[in-house]
């Protein structure tokens, strides 16, 4: 039990890797604190827009520490720079990034005293270039160099900062493609598959876990492949 005794913060917990991610830490015996704007099935739950600042630190507030965070709420809109509004343009970076930083800003004065470790849910997107995703690229890069300033920034106060890079995993963002779109997806994967939400939660697990210790500002690919290149022969 990795996390008895451990108080964990997980946003978007009510679903996709959130959800994953946080059943995972409370099956290894942690407390979880989940955020999502929706109720979540933990005891814990705590409805939140987290790019709202003044409800991050109420949804914070009250609490004696927080060992782990994990930032997971992100949202995704598929078009090229061109044809993206700004208003869905706002709306991916308010989720995706001020979000992660929001929360971190009011969790990490609870984790400074015994130190801690923060996981940001990043994506393949950010390390290799994807078609049609210009504002969700962008808002995932900006989330791995966060990563990096954070790991300098809080190293010091044995605050450990890493990020996962999926590749394209079975969550509801990908529950309204078509099942030929699937399939596309599914190979340009070297492995040949979509991810399942429980994989990444194994790492994101390890990255919080004790065993991680010697980890900081580090950028991990858990995406069967995605990153190094496409399988089909050309």
């Amino acid at each position: 039990m990795r996390f008895s005794n451990k108080q964990v913060v997980v946003t978007g917990a009510a679903s996709g890797l959130g959800l994953a991610i946080a059943r995972a830490a409370e099956a290894e015996g942690a407390a979880i604190i989940a955020i999502d704007r929706v109720p979540s099935p933990f005891t814990g739950s705590r409805v939140c827009d987290i790019t709202d600042e003044a409800q991050v630190r109420t949804a914070l507030s009250g609490l004696t520490r927080i060992d782990a965070l994990v930032n997971s709420a992100g949202i995704a809109r598929r078009a090229k720079l061109d044809e993206t509004d700004m208003a869905d343009f706002d709306a991916v970076m308010a989720v995706n990034l001020r979000g992660a930083f929001l929360v971190s800003k009011y969790a990490l004065p609870h984790m400074r005293g015994q130190g801690g470790a923060i996981v940001h849910l990043s994506s393949g997107v950010a390390t290799t270039g994807t078609r049609n995703r210009a504002a969700y690229s962008a808002s995932k890069g900006a989330l791995l160099s966060l990563t990096l300033n954070m790991a300098l920034d809080y190293a010091a106060d044995h605050v450990r900062v890493n990020c996962i890079c999926p590749g394209f995993v079975n969550t509801p963002l990908l529950a309204s493609l078509s099942a030929e779109k699937r399939a596309r997806l599914a190979a340009l994967h070297p492995l040949g598959r979509l991810g399942e939400p429980e994989e990444i939660a194994h790492m994101a697990l390890f990255l919080m876990s004790d065993q991680a210790q010697w980890i900081t500002g580090q950028a991990i690919a858990v995406d069967g492949g995605y990153n190094i290149g496409h399988y089909d022969d050309i």
